[in-house]
């Protein structure tokens, strides 16, 4: 039985959760279609992109990231051991400095894995792909996963400053 996200995202637009991130993270086919997948050759400039999910982008909340197992139409894969995509994103998040990257950063890193690292086995199945996708309406950068106090990116990014002048506030570089 179908679930609609839009039943499940009414159960946070409330006041307590108001100017909130909100994630979403879904483990299910999203149709029958399986992916063949593509050979890649080159990192060549993107082709023609049809924008065929805007409605899903209206219907997701302000504040709030959606990450899919799957693109629309397709299916999701499982293993004995328990989903590709859940369990590869639980193997990024568990990776030095996998918890303190930025959540788009993190998961693009979650896609690029699992479709250039799964393939199906199998008679019926063999060399099928899955392809994860995410849509977001955030609107500032989240380290949802990052360990209080530590940095979430190297020293080095941040500007210069000589030992002779005051510590600025870096709450407005970061």
């Amino acid at each position: 039985m179908p679930v609609r996200l839009s039943h499940i995202f009414s159960c946070f637009n409330n006041t307590h959760m108001e100017g909130k991130i909100k994630l979403f993270f879904i483990q299910a086919c999203r149709g029958g279609e399986l992916d063949d997948g593509v050979t890649v050759e080159t990192d060549s400039a993107g082709s023609d992109i049809i924008e065929d999910t805007l409605s899903q982008y209206l219907s997701i909340p302000m504040d709030t990231a959606v990450m899919y197992a799957t693109a629309p139409g397709y299916g999701a894969f499982m293993h004995p051991l328990g989903a590709v995509f859940l369990q590869t994103f639980c193997i990024l998040l568990e990776e030095e400095g996998g918890g303190a990257l930025e959540l788009t950063r993190l998961l693009t890193r979650l896609s690029h894995r699992v479709a250039f690292c799964f393939e199906a086995k199998g008679r019926l199945l063999g060399g099928k792909k899955e392809m994860p996708c995410f849509l977001s309406r955030l609107t500032r950068e989240v380290f949802p996963f990052a360990v209080p106090g530590r940095r979430a990116w190297p020293m080095d990014f941040l500007p210069q400053h000589s030992s002779t002048q005051s510590t600025t506030d870096l709450t407005n570089i970061i």
